[in-house]
């Protein structure tokens, strides 16, 4: 059963043990449902929910008897589920892709306590079938402290992990957490290495998808809060993971916390909180991820620099001309630069020069000293 570590023992002297990020707002969020916890009513550690029937079905354990279960309405309306049988400890569930389920919990039997697995008997899985262990390695002596509560997982291939919290050196936030893996959701296989070290605990995955997992979990009371806070953490492959980020807000703390993707970043998270004589209330709570926007880059045209002009060009051009009082077409050329380069602003390099005649245009110009006349002598045009 999950426990509360060390919260009583000690803590004034604690340090920071643990990488402590705050989770960004504009990232990661948690939210309590503020009070739902009185109408809800329930009682009890490791909590797993599974959404049946329009309802949250709550597993927990809670006393001698091992697991009860209660389905929740979403405004926290809790009901007990009768349970045939007894489903141990630290209970959990997967829906196989065939639509069979199969349990995973802990029991401890004498001196020994042990992860076994066992089928779901109905849709519902308040009763099971013959327990069957995962693998010797998933068993410690009963006197160990800080060991189970395995989360189990389908992986997108079909195979099932199981992570668990093991602690192979006594200490203060020594805890690790180690997974298993297993092809057929019944025998497991420790996979190396750690997922987590230096005392987080009580792992749930909340999305299990191609490059794309979201784990929440609680720590043992390692930062400098002296509580057992909730943090976030997300992999591509389910075995390499982020630091996590610390959860925080009014009423968001405790352990064993659970939950499932309502729409999407959007999650319910149950979770368990510690109160006086080592009483546990369950409540509820809304996780949320909001991505960063994704600002796109504007390109940035490079400038031409002011006053930066073309090279000179040659340009002819022509303009009415006297010649005696008639006016001629009169033919120039110059050269010529655009100041700056594309901007249609032209300056002339040197000055027009008259190069000769072209046809004429009209006689007895006044503005060329003629009278104004009509005049019917014909234009002679005159060799530049």
């Amino acid at each position: 059963m999950k426990r509360l570590w060390s919260l009583f023992a000690a803590t004034t002297l604690l340090i920071s043990m643990l990488p402590l990020q705050s989770a960004s707002a504009t990232e990661w969020s948690m939210t309590e449902d503020g009070g739902l916890h009185l109408k809800m009513n329930m009682n009890g550690v490791s909590p797993h929910v599974e959404r049946l029937n329009g309802v949250d079905r709550v597993w927990r354990s809670d006393g001698p008897t091992g697991t009860v279960a209660s389905d929740c309405t979403d405004d926290g309306v809790c009901t007990n589920v009768s349970i045939t049988g007894r489903l141990g400890n630290d209970f959990t569930v997967v829906t196989f892709a065939n639509g069979t389920k199969r349990a995973y919990f802990k029991e401890v039997e004498g001196a020994n306590q042990q992860v076994y697995s066992a089928p779901c008997l109905d849709a519902g899985c308040t009763s099971i079938g013959t327990k069957t262990a995962t693998t010797p390695d998933m068993k410690v002596p009963s006197t160990t402290k800080a060991w189970g509560v395995p989360d189990a997982v389908l992986l997108p291939d079909g195979r099932v992990r199981i992570y668990i919290v093991e602690s192979p050196v006594v200490g203060k936030c020594t805890e690790k957490i180690a997974s298993y893996i297993s092809t057929d959701g019944i025998s497991f296989t420790k996979e190396p290495g750690w997922r987590f070290e230096n005392g987080y605990v009580d792992t749930e995955i909340l999305r299990a998808k191609p490059n794309d997992y979201v784990m929440i979990m609680a720590d043992i009371a390692c930062t400098s809060t002296n509580r057992q806070m909730l943090f976030v953490s997300t992999s591509k492959d389910g075995l390499e993971w982020t630091n996590p980020l610390m959860l925080t807000g009014p009423g968001v703390e405790g352990l064993d916390p659970t939950g499932y993707e309502t729409s999407p970043n959007v999650w319910r998270i149950y979770y368990s909180q510690g109160g006086p004589s080592q009483t546990f209330i369950v409540k509820r709570g809304v996780l949320r991820f909001t991505p960063a926007p994704v600002v796109t880059a504007t390109p940035t045209p490079t400038p031409t620099p002011a006053g930066e002009c073309g090279e000179c060009e040659t340009y002819n051009f022509t303009q009415p001309t006297c010649n005696g009082e008639d006016s001629y077409v009169g033919n120039y050329t110059k050269t010529r630069q655009e100041c700056p380069v594309g901007s249609g602003n032209w300056v002339d390099c040197t000055s027009a020069v008259f190069v000769g005649y072209g046809e004429c245009l009209a006689t007895n110009v006044s503005s060329c000293g003629g009278s104004g006349g009509a005049g019917t002598s014909p234009c002679i045009t005159p060799t530049p």
